[in-house]
């Protein structure tokens, strides 16, 4: 799932290399072109759970919810979080929408939480599927 970013990264290194070989072509502006038109900003969502409620605390769990059709949900196991805390993901452009909500009832004995809940966002243009 490429976002714009990454097609016009990967376009301009392509058209760098056809310029020091003679050119671009119509072809490789109307690729662009195609490119760009079919994109439209879409929301990425990511649940971290932490120990605390702060933000620097390390993360306990994490769900990634993509934008795309059909798309499941990514659940990453330890060694895959690409974050150790809430905080290196909004460093990395993600929104806070949703902190914990630190009034949930707590009994041990049926424990339904897992550490405290943040939700980010984090809107992207994303090429249409």
């Amino acid at each position: 799932m490429p976002s714009l970013q990454q097609i016009v990264a990967n376009w301009l290194k392509e058209a760098e290399a056809k310029v020091a070989q003679g050119g671009l072509t119509q072809a490789d502006l109307q690729a662009l072109q195609q490119s760009v038109q079919g994109t439209q900003p879409r929301q990425r969502l990511l649940y971290l759970h932490t120990r605390t409620p702060s933000i620097t605390a390390p993360i306990v769990g994490m769900a990634q919810h993509e934008p795309i059709k059909g798309g499941t949900d990514t659940l990453h196991t330890r060694n895959e979080w690409p974050y150790v805390t809430v905080h290196d993901a909004v460093i990395d452009g993600w929104q806070i929408v949703a902190f914990p909500n630190l009034m949930a009832p707590y009994d041990d004995r049926e424990l339904t939480y897992v550490g405290y809940e943040f939700i980010l966002q984090k809107l992207e243009e994303i090429v249409n599927e």
